[in-house]
């Protein structure tokens, strides 16, 4: 792959306004942190055509305003997935990759919402991790109300 070290430039400008979203979807997540110390997830509905968006955002891909909170639950259904680490890429020997535990990155649709949050996945062995598996949050000891506290998820033992 060849890098070129050049800076390329675009004339013009982007007007600030178009970024407003950006503090109210601060807003909505600063709400659903909150309810983090509740265990409780909030998502967002949208009325025009009923999505639920979690962590919440201020508009629909349907270009309606999600406005009713709803709450999401804590167990939810594994449909993507990634590990970290040396041992998953064939032809690196462990000391020239990351060191430690593979760590399983995956998105999780929590039951009640129909967008991805991303989690990292515990108490479970790469090889059994799969599309569609069962998963449930695990809450830290000390909530915080931060973005962190649903960064964990654990096989749901049903």
């Amino acid at each position: 792959m060849e890098y070129k070290k050049e800076t390329r430039s675009v004339e013009g400008g982007w007007p600030m306004e178009h970024w407003q979203w950006k503090q109210e979807s601060i807003a909505l997540i600063a709400k659903t942190r909150e309810a983090f110390k509740d265990h409780k997830l909030l998502g967002l509905k949208c009325p025009g055509c009923g999505l639920v968006y979690f962590p919440p955002k201020p508009y629909c891909k349907c270009l309606s305003y999600p406005d009713e909170w709803v709450e999401v639950k804590d167990t939810g259904t594994i449909t993507t997935y990634t590990f970290t680490g040396a041992w998953a890429y064939e032809g690196i020997k462990e000391e020239e990759g990351p060191a430690g535990e593979p760590l399983i990155i995956c998105g999780v649709n929590f039951d009640g919402s129909d967008t991805l949050t991303v989690c990292t996945l515990g108490d479970a062995q790469p090889e059994e991790v799969f599309v569609g598996m069962r998963v449930k949050l695990k809450w830290p000891e000390k909530i915080e109300g931060r973005l962190d506290d649903i960064a964990h998820v654990v096989p749901l033992k049903e």
